[in-house]
């Protein structure tokens, strides 16, 4: 019998009992004793409600890993956790296919180091993607990066590395830091075979692409801070509001967002007559006089007003005036994206001169 009875068992037995077709002793007779195997050479270091802090932590890191992928990539990304398991370090380097893409990285605050390892797949994709290519590969190249390749992706694991960081900041603050790449799992020994680790495996799809990534922490590592990891702590932490950090990365990215500003030196009304009538050498009568004012337009919408000229012999806009409401349309702008307590990069362009 389960541990906890649904209610239509619950009825099922209480009418039993009434009827006479059941009695106690049987009931008791009929529960099976459970016996739990536990293996001793793999103790579980962390508690099912640490397990899923641990689960919420990374889904969260998995959902902004999409968004920048996603940007960089230029491609539909779907990044979710698959699986979280306790094995020992030795189960996890024979578990990684040779040769693959393995980032061994550590932290000031923290003690020993950890692995962010990913399918090769998943990184000719990458590279395919940011060098204009398609991403649809033939084969998978089963060889080494080279040098240019290798620059590529530890850029791009820096990045993903600064996202995981992001993800763990209202448990765990660390800034990591890329000790060494490597591709033979059998030459990256952090840890001793024995000693157990936390596995968070993930599946990325990138566009046809579909392989795993898998982070891997040491127990060593995270136990010193296990009475943080708790979904009760979670809750609470997350109830006090938008992480400062997160709120500042936001407002910077938005304010990096590709806007178009355009300049009307000014306007003309003619009828459809006179424009079909338009001959080389004829002047439109514009309704803006040398030196006045123009308008600045933001997005189609009229927002500034400026004085046009030259700057290192290119033509510039000079601005004079701020609309009265343009700084209380743009700061309301940003409280609605900053409202969405959202840890996605807004990926964009500077704006326009």
């Amino acid at each position: 019998m389960s541990d906890i009875l649904s209610q239509e068992e619950i009825d099922s037995l209480l009418s039993a009992l009434t009827k006479g077709e059941l009695t106690a002793e049987e009931i008791k007779e009929s529960e099976e004793k459970k016996v739990k195997l536990y293996d001793f050479s793999k103790p579980s270091k962390f508690s099912k409600d640490q397990i899923r802090t641990f689960e919420m932590i990374h889904e969260n890191f998995s959902r902004v890993l999409s968004t920048y992928l996603s940007g960089r990539t230029r491609s539909l990304v779907d990044v979710r956790v698959v699986s979280l398991d306790q094995i020992t370090y030795n189960e996890f380097v024979r578990s990684i296919a040779t040769p693959t893409f393995m980032v061994i990285f550590s932290a000031p605050e923290l003690t020993g180091n950890a692995i962010l390892e990913m399918n090769l797949e998943i990184i000719y994709g990458i590279i395919d993607k940011l060098l204009g290519g398609t991403g649809v590969l033939p084969s998978i190249p089963s060889r080494n990066l080279t040098e240019i390749e290798m620059s590529i992706m530890r850029r791009e694991a820096s990045t993903i590395l600064s996202y995981l960081k992001e993800a763990w900041i209202d448990f765990l603050e660390f800034t990591p830091e890329i000790e060494s790449i490597e591709t033979n799992p059998q030459f990256v020994q952090i840890a001793p075979p024995s000693e157990m680790v936390l596995l968070i495996t993930l599946s990325v799809t990138i566009g046809q692409i579909e392989s795993f990534m898998n982070i891997c922490w040491l127990s060593s590592t995270l136990e010193p801070f296990a009475q943080n990891f708790s979904t009760q702590m979670w809750f609470l932490k997350t109830s006090k509001g938008t992480n400062p950090q997160i709120t500042k990365l936001l407002e910077e990215n938005l304010k990096k967002a590709n806007i178009d500003v355009s300049a009307v030196l000014g306007r003309s009304t003619l009828t459809l007559g006179e424009l079909l009538n338009l001959e080389v050498g004829d002047v439109i009568v514009l309704n803006k006089r040398v030196g006045e004012e123009i308008d600045v337009l933001v997005q189609n919408v009229e927002k500034f007003r400026g004085i046009p000229g030259k700057r290192r012999n290119r033509v510039a806009v000079k601005i004079t005036k701020v609309e009265e409401e343009i700084q209380e349309i743009l700061q309301h702008m940003l409280q609605e994206t900053l409202s969405l307590k959202s840890g996605g990069e807004l990926n964009g362009t500077a704006g326009s001169e």
